[in-house]
C-alpha cells in the first residue's frame, strides 16, 4: 500500500470517525493513524512492510494444449512476471520463497465436449476442485488464499487423463498475490 493511499483511507477515517466519538479519541486515532503511515514511508523508522520488488508474485500463461495425465502438473509455461522466483515453469510447481498469506487463481478450458477436472495442490494435498463439462469448450477459474510456510509447494494438478487447452485469443493464466 503506497504512503497516498494510506493518508487517503486516514482523510476517509476522519469523515467516518467525526461525530461518532469524543475529540480526544478522534485525534489519537488519527495520530496513530499518521504515526503508521509516516513509518510505512521511512523504512529506517522500524518499518518490517516488503516492497514490490520483493513481494512473492507471479503471473503465467499457458500457450499450448497439455494432457498432464492422473494428478499430473500443469505447467503454465509462459512466464509474465516471477518477482523472487517461486514459480518454476518447466515444473509448474511455486515454491514459496517466505512464510506468507497468499492467494492463488488460474483459469483453464476444456477440450469440446469433454470433460475436465483440475485442483490445486499444497504440499500434495488437494485443496480446491474445478470441474467441468459441456457440450462446448467450457472454461473454469478458482481462487484461493493459503498461508504458507518458506518451502511450501503450490501446483494446479489434472484429475484423469483429461486435456487442458488454450486459446491464441484469450490464453489461460495462473497468478499468485502475496498479502
Amino acid at each position: 500500500m503506497s504512503f497516498y493511499t494510506i493518508v487517503l483511507t486516514l482523510l476517509l477515517s476522519a469523515e467516518i470517525v467525526m461525530g461518532s466519538c469524543d475529540t480526544k479519541l478522534e485525534c489519537s486515532l488519527l495520530s496513530d493513524l499518521l504515526e503508521m503511515a509516516m513509518k510505512h514511508k521511512s523504512p529506517d523508522k522500524g518499518c518490517q512492510c516488503l516492497s514490490r520488488t520483493t513481494i512473492p508474485a507471479f503471473q503465467s500463461m499457458l500457450t499450448k494444449a497439455q494432457t498432464p495425465g492422473n494428478n499430473g502438473v500443469i505447467k503454465f509455461d509462459k512466464v509474465i512476471i516471477n518477482t523472487r522466483n517461486g514459480y518454476n515453469p518447466t515444473t509448474g510447481i511455486f515454491t514459496a520463497p517466505i512464510a506468507g498469506v497468499y492467494q492463488f487463481s488460474y483459469t483453464v478450458m476444456s477440450q469440446l465436449g469433454k470433460y475436465l477436472v483440475v485442483y490445486l495442490s499444497h504440499n500434495n494435498i488437494r485443496q480446491q476442485t474445478t470441474w467441468m463439462k459441456g457440450s462446448n469448450h467450457e472454461t473454469g477459474t478458482a481462487n484461493i488464499i493459503l498461508n504458507l510456510k518458506k518451502g511450501d509447494q503450490v501446483a494446479v494438478k489434472s484429475e484423469g487423463s483429461y486435456t487442458i487447452i488454450t486459446d491464441k485469443n484469450y490464453p489461460y493464466s495462473c497468478f499468485l498475490a502475496i498479502s
